[in-house]
């Protein structure tokens, strides 16, 4: 029985919530939308209005609704409409609201100024239906207009000024220049009486060819690409051409040539001024003279260098051979082992510190021109480029060489002029770029004293005035044996480590004597040695400057400096080897 009665209090709520949603909610959202559309000037939806005119003084601008479902103008005039600016005014005419009823069934509509109305807007919908709205006269405190629906009667009031409804031809016409999409633009010329400009794209990359080859700025050519595609045109001046010549265009002052993938090509003349107010200008072969901005006269007029590519040189690190740096100082050539190892050839020949390598090619890599100075080498002197005083050569996998030349300093010192070979344009590179590039031989150079394994290593022997100590490796682990057996947990690995990066401060080219360097009687003797009992690598530390923080040091009968920061972590005591 009360399985029974809980199934019908069930079905009753089901039954309400049915109802709810499916009599109660529609109804209410019916009522809602009569509600709305009772309190619109004109019951309208934008979306099916199909043609509309809006008629001044018995002149009309009609526009109708393509099979794009875009805006064509028809009248005065046939041409492509403006489609967002249409869709805005519709959205804008279908959101007027009524503010109230001024009067039912008037007598009199001069009072109002719809006797003869400033102007009617025609809508034509879908389904075939009309309305026409008539816009009388601004109320007398202003900031509502009278307005009647021809259908109706009534006179009504919107909060509204006759300057939404003060739409001409221009305004609803389409105004873009040029339609295109960026990215599948290929080649651009500039055409101009002076220094004219072509950009060709192969794959991602722009070059720019004419009266200088380099390669383009991909950045700043799409700029100069979004600058056209959104520049407007500020006045239809005249619909049926008779004449170019009385607008500078034949020929024109500069003309733009866009072609795209699809080898389609659109073009853009521009000829004389009008009284500062733009250009007379002309689009593809069309009959129309136009007048543009003085801003893209501006952009189209631009120079080469605006376009040029400010990275320094493009290239992958993994391609690099070897490169030489060149000074007024030394002359430095590297080059990459088969190994992938780098090695110093001149002036000395020695091992390269792989990371510096890698840092000094990193910021190559990184490295930005600052500003484009001119196109041509006339002035090789003034710029100090006839005779560099610094160069930087690039060799790759290929056999292909990059070399830049850097003369003299700018004015404020700050930057350094440049050139890249094969090119002859000049431009400058920050002084900070350039100390950056420019290693000495020290910071290029392997400064490590050791060179081990450090697996190969099993015995540990450190010699001092007083003791020896023995550690000893077993399993993974390091135990001192001498003079004392002490379980050290990490000190064996951790000398491992200190004597694996250890580096010279600088090498002692004339070897000192054994009483000056302290090695007579060294501070202390460290020596590895693997399961063979063979010695691995060994280190003689002799007598510390306390001016230099440095100690002397020898192996293999090279002797060196090295910064006490170094070496102060080796333990010289048993308490040192405790954990």
């Amino acid at each position: 029985m009360k399985f029974k009665g809980t199934a019908s209090m069930t079905a009753v709520f089901m039954s309400l919530i049915l109802y709810y949603f499916f009599v109660d909610v529609p109804a209410k959202q019916k009522e809602n939308t009569e509600k709305e559309q009772s309190e619109k000037t004109i019951p309208l939806e934008a979306g099916k209005v199909v043609e509309f005119s809006i008629i001044r003084n018995g002149d009309p601008v009609t526009l109708k609704r393509n099979i794009s479902n875009n805006w064509d103008l028809t009248r005065p005039i046939s041409a492509l409409g403006d489609s967002r600016e249409v869709e805005i005014f519709l959205s804008e005419i279908e959101n007027l609201k009524k503010t109230r009823v001024v009067e039912n069934n008037p007598q009199d509509l001069s009072i109002y100024g719809l006797s003869s109305p400033r102007y009617k807007i025609n809508f034509k919908f879908k389904n075939n239906s009309e309305e026409t709205l008539l816009l009388g006269n601004e109320s007398p405190l202003g900031g509502n207009l009278y307005f009647q629906r021809q259908s109706h009667p009534s006179v009504m009031m919107t909060a509204a000024s006759r300057s939404l409804f003060e739409k001409s031809v221009y305004h609803f016409r389409d105004k873009t220049l040029l339609k295109f999409s960026t990215g599948a633009i290929k080649k651009i010329q500039i055409l101009r009486e002076n220094n004219p400009l072509e950009f060709n794209k192969n794959g991602d990359i722009w070059e720019i060819s004419g009266a200088m080859r380099a390669q383009g700025d991909s950045g700043a050519i799409m700029n100069f690409l979004q600058s056209i595609q959104f520049s407007k045109v500020k006045e239809f001046v005249n619909e049926n051409l008779d004449s170019l010549d009385s607008y500078g265009l034949k020929p024109p002052k500069i003309k733009l040539v866009l072609n795209d993938e699809n080898d389609e090509t659109q073009t853009l003349s521009l000829g004389i001024a009008k009284g500062g107010r733009g250009y007379f200008a002309r689009i593809n072969d069309s009959s129309n003279i136009i007048l543009v901005g003085t801003r893209l006269s501006e952009t189209l007029s631009q120079k080469a260098v605006t376009f040029l590519d400010k990275t320094l040189l493009v290239f992958e690190e993994k391609d690099v051979v070897e490169f030489s740096l060149r000074s007024d100082k030394e002359t430095i050539h590297v080059v990459r082992s088969k190994n992938d190892d780098w090695n110093i050839h001149s002036p000395i020949k020695t091992d390269a510190d792989l990371s510096t390598i890698n840092s000094l090619l990193f910021d190559l890599k990184e490295a930005k021109v600052t500003e484009f100075i001119q196109t041509s080498m006339d002035a090789q002197k003034v710029f100090g480029l006839n005779i560099p005083h610094k160069s930087f050569h690039l060799k790759m996998e290929d056999g292909k060489i990059w070399a830049l030349q850097f003369g003299n300093q700018t004015s404020d010192g700050q930057q350094i002029f440049a050139n890249r070979t094969g090119e002859s344009t000049v431009f400058s590179i920050s002084k900070e770029v350039i100390n950056k590039l420019f290693r000495s031989l020290y910071e290029l150079r392997n400064k490590k004293i050791l060179r081990f394994e450090s697996n190969m290593v099993h015995k540990i022997l450190i010699q001092t005035p007083k003791e020896l100590f023995e550690l000893n490796k077993k399993g993974e682990e390091w135990n001192l044996e001498k003079p004392k057996k002490i379980k050290t947990k990490h000190i064996g690995h951790d000398l491992i480590w200190t004597l694996k990066g250890l580096e010279f401060n600088s090498i002692i080219s004339s070897p000192l004597t054994a009483n000056l360097s302290g090695l007579d009687n060294p501070l202390f003797t460290i020596s590895l040695w693997n399961n063979h009992q063979e010695k691995v690598a060994a280190l003689k530390v002799g007598k510390p400057s306390v001016k230099e923080q440095e100690y002397i040091v020898e192996t293999k009968n090279q002797q060196y400096r090295v910064k006490k920061k170094f070496l102060d972590s080796i333990p010289l005591s048993p308490d040192s080897f405790k954990p």
